[in-house]
């Protein structure tokens, strides 16, 4: 259920590049340095999911960018976040992905070009409406985020896969989530051929049995970029799952469960 946080990581954990100097001949245009080279290591990520299994639709926006020098491995950051949904009560399970709130929040990031992050932030948040889980306050968030791509289209391969994992601690929850997700997919999305076939298997945990947030799924589905690869894109997904652990469930929700989850999203470098 946080497919959707994934593909912000894919993309902003790739600008480990860096620009390379090279002596101009005569008459000819410097190559380009680290200095003038745009620094595009952040990322702005949104997407709205609806999940019939729930009858909800959620939508989320995260925009972080570093500062400093983008040859280091260690940078601050900034990080202005928000989530809502349409239900005003019950809705997604886990209750964190379903949480109304919106957030400012500075930190420290380490990455390097292995596709590792390690990253601590404090800031505030305030809720959006009458339902949170949790009031206005502080936040602190920090832990590790590992990603790591192979084939595709820049490859010139037929097939690609990624994986992604995490650790993080939420101050909001008291409470330490790890997410990994692995995708493959038969044909990679080209200008020419905007349509993607994909399977993503994820397995979810966490230290709190009563967020729900422990559960299996597998994915099935087709990926659209109608606007072309740097546009929104359009996924089709059916999914099948199962919550782990043996705590009691909320009445009407089912161990196992099968859901369509047509999704929106667009990702920018900033």
């Amino acid at each position: 259920m946080k497919t959707l946080i994934v593909p912000v990581v894919l993309a902003c954990l790739l600008h480990a590049g860096r620009a390379v100097a090279a002596e101009p001949a005569a008459n000819s245009t410097p190559a380009p340095t680290a200095s003038t080279v745009p620094d595009r290591a952040g990322f702005l990520y949104t997407y709205l999911e609806h999940t019939s299994q729930y009858r909800d639709t959620v939508f989320s926006i995260d925009a972080y960018k570093p500062f400093g020098s983008p040859s280091r491995a260690i940078r601050p950051f900034v990080d202005v976040f928000a989530n809502d949904d349409t239900r005003t009560g019950g809705g997604i399970v886990p209750q964190t992905l379903n949480d109304n709130y919106a957030g400012l929040a500075v930190g420290m990031q380490f990455t390097n070009a292995a596709g590792l992050r390690a990253f601590v932030q404090g800031g505030a948040t305030t809720k959006i409406g009458s339902i949170a889980a949790t009031p206005s306050g502080g936040d602190l968030r920090g832990g590790l985020e590992y990603y790591r791509e192979w084939g595709g289209a820049a490859r010139r391969q037929a097939a690609y896969g990624n994986f992604f994992g995490d650790g993080i601690y939420y101050s909001r929850y008291h409470d330490l989530q790890f997410y990994e997700q692995l995708e493959i997919g038969s044909t990679p999305p080209t200008q020419s051929h905007p349509v993607t076939l994909f399977a993503r298997g994820v397995l979810a945990m966490d230290t709190h049995p009563y967020f729900y947030g422990n559960y299996a799924e597998m994915t099935l589905g087709v990926r659209l970029t109608p606007f072309g690869l740097r546009g929104p894109a359009i996924e089709l997904g059916g999914v099948a799952g199962t919550y782990l652990r043996g705590n009691l469930l909320p009445i009407g929700i089912s161990k196992n469960y099968v859901d369509f989850r047509p999704t929106i999203s667009y990702g920018v470098n900033i």
